[in-house]
């Protein structure tokens, strides 16, 4: 009986200790995992083996590379995993001609800046110079000469609305409107009028319907006039 004992109590003592040694292999494994993330943190978040050490833009064209840089208050130096990328957006896209902004990290030393910048549909004409203004009626760009490519309006600059209502106008007209066409007038977001070469005026009104206005006032051109009112596109006269 006692060799009997002795044979069952060996396997479970051999098994107690094999389950031991397990428990142990998997309390090292742990610990190492652990020590390992927090060695990563400490890396990652405050080496300077992973600092910023340069800003790259791309896109960059009447807001130039520098001032983007500027605008992002990317400190060299910085770990690139504590830089906030949504406040480095944000200052950029503060920038008049950024239209969108995207910021990400590029390891292990780079901040990447992507700007999309804003374009100009129309420009107004302000004394000697010449404002940028976009299809949102956002004026962004001041240039001192005339961009023969750019329709001119005279408007006032601080009216977001009209801008806008310029805006959606000039994106509707005809190649053979644009053409003709020498200065857009607008005193109000519902007085907009088209001055032509020649002497010729279209009175627009506002921008609804800027699509049929546009359609109806290329076709009218070709009766001789001076007056031509499609504010009602509808009921257009000419005279």
């Amino acid at each position: 009986m006692p060799s009997g004992i002795s044979d069952l109590t060996r396997p479970i003592d051999l098994r107690r200790r094999a389950l031991r040694r397990r428990r142990w292999i998997v309390i090292a494994s742990v610990l190492a995992v652990v020590v390992l993330i927090v060695a990563a943190v400490q890396l990652i978040g405050y080496s300077s083996l992973v600092a910023v050490r340069e800003v790259e833009v791309q896109g960059a064209g009447l807001a130039t590379p520098a001032q983007i840089r500027t605008a992002a208050q990317v400190p060299e130096g910085t770990p690139l995993a504590r830089v906030d990328l949504q406040q480095v957006g944000d200052r950029v896209a503060a920038l008049p001609p950024v239209a969108e902004v995207q910021v990400h990290r590029s390891w292990p030393h780079t901040i990447t800046v992507v700007v999309t910048e804003r374009t100009a549909v129309l420009q107004l004409r302000n004394g000697s110079r010449y404002l940028w203004v976009d299809a949102g009626g956002v004026v962004f760009h001041t240039s001192n000469r005339v961009d023969p490519k750019l329709p001119t309006a005279l408007a006032d600059q601080g009216n977001r609305r009209l801008l806008t209502e310029l805006a959606t106008t000039v994106d509707s007209l005809s190649a053979t409107l644009r053409t003709q066409l020498d200065h857009i007038e607008a005193p109000g977001a519902d007085r907009i009028v088209l001055v032509l070469t020649g002497n010729r005026t279209v009175i627009w009104g506002n921008s609804s319907q800027s699509a049929a206005k546009s359609t109806v006032a290329t076709a009218m051109l070709a009766t001789k006039a001076t007056v031509y009112d499609v504010s009602a596109p509808d009921h257009p006269t000419a005279k």
